[in-house]
């Protein structure tokens, strides 16, 4: 980091937005901006409403839902224009302002200025932006491997398993309390009861449910995979969401159809215990994406429980959204290597490439000065 600000310091500060950012006038590159910001959060958010809509299609496919997929979809929209405009256009401003370009105001005063408006983004979309950047925060400094806690469970299998198993039973337990309202991937089930006679049918259709949802799950990505590629292949259809999830499902019921005749657990020591043993499913899909949003999961289930009826319009995440947009970004420009797969992959989805592009404009201007 030190090595790449003196670098800035001595080559950028001459630099225009020209050399870097758009090859025409900075009023021109903002009124394309209009367009390409558009385009872009269109095509990057519409897999996000049609999920929207079939989440809730089993209820009924109304024009009431059809309505409100839409406004959805629209305020995902506008929520990242927003983002993604104001950055680009306050990097603009800061070189013209400034008179040249400095090591904060490249990306990361932008970008903490232009996402401190998701603040004012409707709940439910500006919990879609906070999921994704916390998540992708979380797991870019586990990829990073800075200190011994990260260096330690990245390397791990059986540290992440443990910790997803742990994640598992905060999570469920709160679902099943009601004190955590987000996204599981799991349902929490009640305790078969005393005389129910065929708890291997009980298991199986448990399994048959989220084998169904992995598999839809896979599908998605498959076909989502063959549109950016471009390639129509059969390769692309991995079931490894349907693997893993009909493991988590069985392993999860069969652990409450054991505990059924043991009467000396409660019923949330018997959640407990039946949730941390499903965790034991990471092993069949180990990703650093999951572990990431399960502890970000986890840790909002024991936020909401101590926090209980005092949600406000206004959160401590909308102070630390910012930084942690600004941080990415920032790192992702300057330090590829130091984010994950998905962080890039968002980023340059929010920005429109324009991250991409000031990184590779950069690494360009690295090798002709060097």
């Amino acid at each position: 980091m030190v090595a790449q600000s003196k670098y800035l310091v001595e080559h950028l500060t001459r630099c225009s937005c020209n050399d870097i950012i758009h090859p025409h006038s900075c009023r021109r590159a903002a009124l394309l901006s209009l367009y390409r910001f558009v385009w872009s959060n269109m095509k990057y958010y519409l897999p996000m409403a049609l999920l929207h809509l079939i989440r809730r299609m089993p209820n009924g496919c109304t024009w009431e839902l059809l309505q409100d997929t839409l406004m959805y979809y629209i305020q995902l929209i506008f929520g990242g224009f927003v983002n993604g405009y104001v950055i680009t256009s306050s990097i603009c401003g800061l070189r013209n302002l400034l008179g040249e370009f400095r090591f904060y105001t490249l990306t990361f005063v932008p970008s903490v200025f232009g996402s401190s408006f998701t603040a004012f983004l409707p709940h439910r979309v500006k919990h879609v932006f906070h999921t994704a950047i916390f998540q992708c925060l979380i797991e870019s400094l586990l990829v990073q491997r800075g200190n011994v806690l990260t260096k330690s469970l990245s390397a791990s299998l059986k540290l992440q398993t443990l910790l997803f198993m742990s994640c598992s039973a905060i999570i469920l337990l709160g679902k099943q309390q009601h004190y955590h309202n987000g996204f599981w991937f799991l349902a929490p089930e009640p305790v078969p009861p005393k005389e129910a006679s065929n708890l291997g049918l009980y298991v199986l259709q448990g399994m048959r449910k989220y084998l169904l949802v992995g598999l839809a799950l896979d599908t998605f990505k498959a076909l989502v995979s063959c549109f950016k590629s471009g390639h129509w292949q059969l390769k692309h259809l991995r079931l490894e969401s349907m693997a893993w999830l009909g493991c988590y499902a069985g392993i999860y019921r069969a652990t409450l159809c054991y505990l059924q005749r043991h009467q000396e657990f409660s019923e949330p020591q018997k959640q407990i215990l039946a949730s941390f043993l499903g965790g034991i499913s990471y092993i069949c899909y180990p990703k650093l994406a999951i572990l990431s949003y399960a502890l970000l999961e986890a840790g909002r289930t024991l936020w909401a429980k101590n926090n209980r009826g005092k949600r406000k319009r206004f959160g401590y995440s909308d102070l630390i959204f910012p930084l942690s947009l600004a941080y990415l970004i920032h790192t992702y420009v300057l330090h590829p290597h130091k984010v994950s797969g998905l962080t890039a992959i968002i980023v340059d989805s929010s920005t429109a490439n324009y991250a991409r592009q000031i990184r590779r404009r950069l690494e360009q201007i690295q090798l002709l000065k060097s």
